[in-house]
């Protein structure tokens, strides 16, 4: 089954409204230039879901497997799925340079939430899924200061910025000293595509 059909029977199969129907919806070309603009590339899936849906949620209560031990849990609950060229709310794009500015790795763009504010996040570069945990569960409180602590032993002034801007400050400055693969405490590989995540997605119970 091709790409863009894995995303299709997904919505179909777990019931995929738009949050905003009436909306108007971008054509494909107009999201690849809006995406090379921001100087990223956005995969063909990305940008035929986007298109052809914008934003919305599940009738069924849906989820992906997170990988074993991560904070989170097991499964990663899905309650919105963010598009490129969604209303504001939901827009991949301006939610990346918007709200999220300089709190996410990877020049990724959110594309989903959870009920608990946690991002599934795609990678420009890659093509990659991600869970993110906002709260950065894998840390401590005692982690959480030396990582702030010495910060602003290094001029950093700390106050000006929200925790998710300081711990990604300390994770590029120390890469070395991040236990998690992915070069990130808090985020957590779930797919290799679009596609994929998608392919992958199952009712939670």
């Amino acid at each position: 089954m091709p790409g863009n059909a894995v995303v299709e029977a997904t919505l179909a199969r777990f019931g995929f409204y738009p949050l905003a129907p009436k909306a108007p919806r971008p054509a494909p070309d107009a999201l690849r230039q809006q995406a090379a603009r921001a100087g990223i590339t956005l995969p063909e899936a990305f940008i035929a879901f986007s298109s052809e849906h914008g934003a919305g949620a599940f009738e069924q209560r849906v989820g992906v497997a997170l990988p074993a031990g991560c904070p989170l849990g097991p499964v990663f609950i899905v309650d919105i799925l963010y598009a490129a060229g969604a209303p504001e709310d939901w827009d991949a794009l301006a939610l990346r340079d918007d709200t999220y500015d300089g709190r996410l790795p990877l020049a990724a763009l959110p594309i989903a939430t959870d009920p608990g504010g946690n991002l599934l996040l795609l990678t420009p570069e890659s093509g990659a899924i991600y869970a993110w945990d906002h709260e950065h569960l894998e840390l401590d409180e005692a982690a959480l200061d030396g990582m702030v602590a010495d910060l602003a032993t290094n001029g950093v002034p700390v106050d000006e910025h929200d925790i998710d801007q300081l711990v990604l400050m300390w994770e590029e400055r120390h890469p070395g000293q991040v236990a998690n693969p992915t070069g990130h405490g808090n985020l957590y590989r779930v797919a290799e595509s679009y596609e994929a995540l998608l392919g992958g997605m199952r009712v939670v119970g």
